[in-house]
């Protein structure tokens, strides 16, 4: 074989040899590359450290806070509002215990009002005096950021008109206002006006409308659903406000149904009727539920009396009581007007207290009393409230 043809031979086995070597798992840079690969992965693998750095957020406890609001009527002994009175002239108790006003007000909230009307055949002819009265529910108890709606009830409940910022609207449904029928659902009619304004929003940041329900009734119920102990629990923690007109008895339009005596409502609120003799009475699901009976408290009446009874006149007198309001048991054409002005002039002048009760270990009914250092001067404002205590 010629001598240069196996150098070059020689030269190329030893080229192919040394590429052999360097791809050897043991090799040099293949043992670079696996160590730089395994690096990689162990740092990716590592537990990562917590930072330590003070600008990291972190984890903040959030303790709920339950602020109670109440609106309060001052009359002085004449029975006139009083406007004057100073935040450190009020004192309020929740379960007897003193608590430290938290917030103070007197500005005039934009009011939220739900009209019920009584419209059965037998007070159909009481209505005139209902019907021209959509002015006046306009220009003094809603005004001009306020908004209405009208419910009537008989057999059965009919909502009329929605929520509106219109006083045409209020004014014409009122117009078409007529009796049928023969029912009394008087306490159907007030569940519906709580929940239409346990959905009215907030108007703007912070600022609630003061929920107000007026009724015009001759103060009786037969054959509603609803018990009139849940319609008092509802109204004192939604802060809703029952006033009541009584249509004046005098006309003698009607009379009173037998079968509907006075009722003894505080006994209907903590169970209702007794069982048979030498059984033990046991409280009903409901009962068990969402009671904890309502106590008799002192009501400040229209008159200016305050009375402790366990028996009321009438429905609205027991409503209208414990949510904070009045019930002015008659009226006619020439005094309806004179109630509305009154129930305005009082709702566009009460005082609003909060406070944060410092007593929320006690769970059931706790209630408010108010009273304001000054002689002579009497106090109106809901009775209390409900607090269960939230599951942690």
């Amino acid at each position: 074989m010629d001598l240069k043809w196996l150098r070059a031979f020689l030269r190329l086995a030893a080229c192919l040899a040394l590429a052999g070597v360097l791809a050897e798992p043991g090799s040099v840079g293949s043992l670079q590359a696996q160590q730089a690969t395994a690096s990689g992965d162990a740092a990716a693998n590592a537990p990562k450290k917590e930072s330590t750095d003070p600008t990291q957020p972190t984890t903040t406890l959030r303790v709920e806070s339950h602020l109670v609001t109440t609106p309060v009527t001052v009359f002085d002994s004449a029975g006139q509002f009083v406007y004057d009175v100073d935040q450190d002239e009020f004192k309020i108790y929740d379960n007897g215990a003193l608590q430290q006003i938290k917030q103070f007000g007197t500005e005039i909230h934009p009011v939220a009002l739900v009209i019920v009307v009584e419209t059965n055949d037998t007070t159909a002819p009481l209505l005139d005096e209902v019907r021209p009265l959509g002015s006046i529910f306009s220009d003094l108890l809603m005004g001009p950021q306020g908004q209405v709606a009208l419910i009537t009830y008989s057999d059965r409940v009919d909502l009329v008109q929605d929520f509106t910022r219109s006083a045409d609207k209020l004014d014409a449904a009122l117009r078409k206002l007529s009796g049928r029928g023969s029912g009394m659902h008087l306490d159907d009619a007030l569940v519906r006006a709580l929940g239409m304004l346990d959905q009215i929003p907030l108007q703007k940041e912070h600022v609630e409308d003061r929920r107000v329900v007026v009724v015009f009734s001759d103060g009786f119920d037969i054959g509603s659903e609803m018990g009139k102990s849940e319609i008092v629990r509802r109204a004192m923690n939604s802060d809703v406000t029952i006033y009541g007109l009584g249509f004046n008895p005098a006309k003698n339009l009607w009379s009173r149904p037998e079968k509907d005596p006075r009722p003894d409502l505080v006994a209907m609120s903590v169970g209702g009727a007794p069982g048979p003799p030498n059984t033990v009475t046991t409280p009903s699901t409901q009962q068990i539920l969402t009671e904890t009976p309502i106590p008799v408290v002192p009501i400040l009446l229209a008159t200016g009396e305050t009375v402790k009874s366990v028996v009321f006149k009438s429905s609205l007198e027991y409503f209208a009581g414990y949510s904070g309001g009045v019930y002015y048991k008659k009226w006619g054409k020439s005094t309806v007007q004179e109630a509305l002005n009154r129930i305005a002039a009082e709702i566009h002048g009460q005082y609003e207290l909060a406070y944060v009760p410092d007593n929320l270990n006690q769970t059931g009914f706790h209630r408010i009393v108010v009273q304001v250092r000054r002689p002579g001067a009497k106090v109106r404002a809901r009775a209390g409230y409900y607090y269960q205590e939230t599951p942690k």
